[in-house]
This record gives C-alpha cells, structure tokens and sequence, in this order.
C-alpha cells in the first residue's frame, strides 16, 4: 500500500502491528514521515528528525487525559473522571509553566549523584536474581520461566520503593496497581474494562500515598518528604500533584525499566553472537545497553495533541488532533543508523537513539534506568549464553503507546 495515495486504515493495535510494527513504519517513514492515519485519526510520525522535532515543539501539547476525560459520559466524571484528572498531574502529561515547576522538585532526586548511591542496592538485587534463575535453570533446565514477571520486576520495584520512603515488601501491590493503570496510559486495548480497573487502582494508590504522607514514613531523605516539602512552600506543588508524582514515580520506576530488561534479554538471546562480543569485551556492556534501548525500544508512540493549527512537513495539522510520535519508528531510520534493522552492540552511534525522548520531557529516571540495566546484564553475561527462548517471536501486548512483551518464556538451552 502507497501511504500517499491511498487512505490509511492500518490498525496499529491489530495483530500484524503489534506483532512486527516495524514494516508498516517503514513504509510511512520512507514515503510520508507525518502521515495521517484514517483509522485512529491520528497523524503517526515516524522518521527520526520528524519525532525528535515533535518531541520539542510547543504546539503539540501533552495532555492527552484532558481530552480522554472530557470525552467520557457524565456518569463516568465522578470516577473514572476523577482518576484522569489526577493523572492529568502526571508531569508527562503537562505543559510548561506547570511541567518546568513539578519538574524542578521531582529531578532533585534524580540527579547522578544521587543515582549513583543505588548502585550497590541494584547490584544486590541483581545478584540475588541472576542466582535464582541459575539455580532455576540447572534444577529444572527444560521447565519454562517468565523472565518478565518472575525476574524482571524484582529490580527495579524495590529501588522506586526506597527512594519514595515505603516498604519494599510493598511492591508485589505495586506492581498488580501499576498494571491496571498501564491499561489506559500505555493505549492497551484488549481489556474493555480499562478504565474502571485503573480507576480502582488510583483510587488505591492514592490511599497508599496519603498514608505513606501522614506518617512521613522512611525520614526526610525519601522522595515522598521531599514532595511533600515542596508542597508546604505554599505554591511549589499541590496535594493532587504530590500523589500524582508519587504514583508516576512508581508506574514508571517499576513497570517501565522491568520490560526494557525483558526487551534487552530477548535481543541479546536472539544474537548469541553479540553476546559472544559482550563476554569477550565487557568493556562494551555501556554501548550494549544504548544498541537494546535503540533496537527494541519501550515507547512506540508519545501522544500529543495538537495545541493550535499550523503546517509540518507538507501537511496541515488541525487544532484538537492526535499525533502519535514514534521513537519505535525513529530509533529504525536508515537516515540515522546504518542497516538499522542490525542489532550491534559495536554501533558507533546508538546513543543517538531517542528511547527516553527528547526536549523538555527527557525521561527524569534515564540514569537510574541505564545504571539498572547496565548492572543487571554485566551479571547476566555468564548466564545469557545458556538461556533459550521458548518463544522466538514472543506475544506483544496491543498498545499505541508501549512496545511491551506479555511475558518472556526461557529455558536452559539444550546444547
């Protein structure tokens, strides 16, 4: 199909594009790299200048859950309405002035130094994993584990919950809260009850909060005090941005980091050869990470929402519509890498990537993401050899936002 002269109709959450989005992003970025999409009416931007130059432009606008909300029925204001008006607090989800001021409090506890204190915190854990499923795999070598569900999510989930000041013992509800929200933030549409499951799970995560405020529970030095000193300024942060930074917080400091270690596992077991290198050199585990991050990125699209009309690239982009930036699409670009559809960890410029965005909203949690996933493959080089996908092409969640596996299967490799 000729992008240009035929009226788009792709389902981007039908099996095909979830499955293997990559040839149909090819063939707009190739043709159309802002390109109007029929069937979500939406315009998808897929070549790398186009969502790098979106990522930064003011007049695309980032909060999608003011739109979501405004168009539910008037039964559902009074809940699930409620729940995306807290969400609209989210920093990712506001504009300047009010995403430069929570983001001058929330950054603070982000900052290398800061990030780099967790270091032995995160190589325990990462131990601690990577010798159970060692442990795993020689006692049951042809059982199947879910590396994502059973592996993934027990690193990053105790580190988000040390830095917001609450029981690590805590995130097993975390992680159960965070998927239901993950229903509407990440666009998944195979659940009809979305919103009212992640109405139920803010409903609690707010309760969670509020308690874990009273309390003041973990001491001045935990992100929640922080927050909640930044709002006693009188005009820093409000209590409804407070909570909405905490659940942000351990939505993307949990759920996010988990699937890019299943994502970069799932490369690095389909390349048994550029684990070869890795182990060879491990030296290379920096650049290893910045080729998984580039190769199988986490964010299929960033939406915004068109703030006022203007023309972008030959086409006229109206007040009100969707555009769906795809850093997925971009960190493909033959414009920016070199046979991009190459997993090389010895890419000279993957670190060109856009995984974490671009602009004023540049992922917060890049470096503690990076340091987790660095620390969490240097541990598994001597296991990464042995592991053997049960499922090659792996099951993918339908999303419009988030390239993310249902789980990953692995066993010990036979030979």
């Amino acid at each position: 199909m000729d992008p240009v002269q035929t009226e788009d109709v792709t389902d981007i959450l039908g099996d095909v594009c979830t499955q293997s989005p990559y040839a149909y992003f090819d063939a707009l970025r190739s043709h159309e790299p802002v390109h109007w999409n029929a069937r979500h009416r939406a315009w998808l931007i897929t070549s790398h200048a186009a969502v790098s130059e979106g990522l930064r432009n003011p007049k695309l606008l980032s909060n999608r859950m003011k739109k979501l909300r405004e168009s539910l029925a008037p039964d559902k204001q009074a809940t699930v309405g409620r729940t995306l008006r807290l969400l609209e607090d989210w920093m990712v989800f506001q504009d300047n002035p009010d995403h430069k001021r929570v983001r001058s409090v929330v950054q603070k506890a982000f900052t290398p130094q800061v990030v780099l204190r967790l270091e032995d915190d995160i190589r325990a854990l990462a131990r601690e994993q990577v010798a159970l499923l060692r442990r795993r795999l020689q006692q049951e070598p042809g059982k199947p584990i879910d590396l994502l569900n059973e592996i993934a999510y027990e690193i990053p989930g105790p580190i988000i919950c040390k830095m917001l000041g609450v029981p690590p013992e805590d995130r097993y509800q975390f992680i159960a809260w965070t998927e239901e929200v993950s229903s509407v933030i990440g666009g998944f549409a195979d659940d009809p009850e979305r919103y009212e499951k992640t109405h139920a799970a803010v409903t609690s995560l707010e309760a969670y909060l509020t308690t874990v405020i009273a309390q003041d529970r973990g001491g001045e030095g935990n992100l929640m005090a922080q927050l909640v000193a930044a709002e006693a300024d009188g005009e820093r942060l409000s209590r409804s941005e407070v909570i909405a930074s905490g659940i942000l917080l351990l939505f993307a400091g949990n759920r996010t980091t988990s699937c890019m270690i299943a994502n970069g596992v799932r490369a690095l077991a389909s390349h048994p050869e550029q684990v070869a290198l890795l182990r060879a050199d491990p030296t290379r585990i920096n650049a290893a990470v910045e080729e998984i991050l580039r190769w199988e990125s986490h964010t299929k699209a960033t939406v915004r929402i068109v703030g006022e009309d203007f023309e972008w690239h030959g086409q006229q982009l109206r007040a009100g519509q969707r555009v769906f930036l795809s850093p997925l699409s971009a960190n493909r670009d033959p414009a920016m890498f070199e046979d991009p559809a190459r997993f090389d960890i010895g890419r000279p410029n993957a670190q060109r990537h856009i995984a974490f965005g671009t602009g004023v909203h540049l992922c917060l949690g890049m470096s503690l993401a990076r340091l987790e996933l660095r620390i969490f493959f240097a541990e598994m080089l001597d296991t990464l050899p042995h592991l053997q996908l049960v499922d090659p092409d792996g099951q993918w969640l339908s999303s419009i936002v988030s390239r993310v596996q249902r789980e990953l299967w692995i066993t010990a490799r036979s030979s």
